[in-house]
């Protein structure tokens, strides 16, 4: 992933194939259906501590790697 848009994507691709809504994962959360739509657009502002629970709920792992450009 090398923007936000391309992580938004993902959780929004990964919450779909966990069959729930925004608003059901984000009860589940904790946050308002609100900030799930902004990050799954690519909203900059919406990365911060609550992006790792987001991934945690859906069962996702972030994994670091460098790119070799």
């Amino acid at each position: 992933m090398r923007t936000t848009q391309d992580l938004g994507l993902m959780v929004h691709g990964v919450r779909t194939r966990h069959q729930l809504t925004q608003a059901e994962l984000a009860t589940r959360l904790g946050v308002s259906q609100r900030y799930l739509s902004e990050l799954e657009t690519g909203k900059p502002k919406v990365l911060n501590a609550k992006l790792l629970s987001v991934l945690d709920q859906l069962g996702v792992e972030l994994i670091y790697r460098e790119v070799q450009e």
